[in-house]
């Protein structure tokens, strides 16, 4: 998988007239995504030079460049011994690129050009991302099991979220981000920290993911603590009726804009103004990844693009709710990953 990826991005340098791509981990001062793309692994410090054509060089602490020789055998790899400009002088001739994102400015040189649309490359998923990807999923599907059967046991949200991080871990894997538990009024926050209160009657949201082999799942589920009134159910039948539009919209050719839309024109204005984020984002080695799920995004979808669908409504006070999905761009249609019950 490794040398497919390499050849994505040497497409792209030579698209762009670039010689060299520099990308690299600056101890703890910034990580690069590229990098962590191409090796699955996070370096602590590590500099790859990518060229238009063969080998790529990674350039690595000394005393961790036996074992990455052996864990990566399409790389050359040399000791990271002195400063990035001397590495660079080795390329004095040579027209280098770089990523603005995560190259800090202090090693910037003047002779460098920015890479640009390397995010279009992590957009569209190998056959081995997409493998890992449903393992992610399936994982997230038996720990929202593993929550749902044991759900007595829980006082408060942080027992909910501990116990996710813990069964994650148990699997195999880690968490893709800190799972968020929000129980009543708590739910009308999106990005609510876990409390030690006691869980709340009313909507719960339960947002959680885990990271599977250097691949990420998202998935957001709401339960509800007590007993529903029919418009409670109502208005989660609807938020879930928008959810099941967008996803049905999905399909190669389709701009995202469109889907977006189609989203909010569901949700009418009632709900459509406490539908306070996007529709959903990329999704792959990073759990948040280009392209955003939102009305202003014009791209179009393509074959092997992996994104989320999580509308939301969050009335200030009061509760909230959102509803998650994993959704693959196949050429049959939209295929979701995630497969944990939606009902309430």
């Amino acid at each position: 998988m490794l040398k497919e990826k390499i050849a994505r991005i040497q497409t792209l340098l030579k698209k762009q007239h670039i010689d060299f791509l520099v990308i690299g981990n600056f101890g703890h001062q910034v990580r690069d995504d590229l990098l962590y793309y191409l090796l699955l692994t996070h370096l602590e410090l590590g500099i790859m030079m990518i060229p238009q054509k063969g080998m790529p060089t990674l350039y690595a602490i000394p005393f961790e460049v036996a074992q990455i020789k052996k864990a990566y055998p399409e790389l050359r790899v040399l000791p990271f011994e002195k400063p990035l400009k001397d590495v660079l002088k080795v390329y004095e001739k040579k027209q280098i690129g770089y990523r603005p994102s995560s190259m800090p400015s202090a090693y910037v040189e003047k002779r460098m050009i920015a890479l640009t649309g390397e995010e279009r490359i992590f957009a569209i998923k190998l056959p081995e991302e997409i493998t890992r990807l449903k393992k992610a999923t399936t994982l997230t599907d038996n720990i929202f099991t593993d929550v749902i059967s044991h759900w007595k046991e829980f006082k408060t949200e942080q027992d909910v979220a501990t116990y996710i991080i813990l069964k994650t871990i148990e699997r195999g894997a880690e968490p893709s981000f800190s799972p968020i538990v929000a129980s009543g009024k708590h739910a009308s926050n999106p990005h609510h920290t876990p409390a030690k209160t006691t869980l709340t009657k009313g909507f719960c949201v339960i947002d959680m993911g885990v990271r599977y082999q250097g691949y990420c799942s998202d998935m957001t589920r709401t339960v509800y603590i007590g007993k529903p009134t029919n418009k409670e159910k109502d208005i989660y039948n609807h938020l879930l009726h928008a959810q099941h539009t967008a996803i049905t919209a999905c399909m190669i050719g389709t701009k995202i804009s469109d889907i977006a839309e189609e989203c909010r024109t569901h949700l009418g204005e009632e709900w459509n103004k406490h539908f306070t984020h996007a529709l959903g984002h990329g999704l792959g080695t990073q759990v948040h990844e280009w392209p955003r799920v939102s009305t202003i995004v014009q791209e179009q979808l393509q074959e092997n693009m992996y994104i989320t669908i999580e509308p939301g409504v969050y009335p200030p006070g009061k509760f909230g709710m959102r509803i998650e999905d994993d959704v693959l761009i196949t050429k049959k249609g939209p295929v979701v990953l995630t497969k944990s019950s939606k009902e309430l």
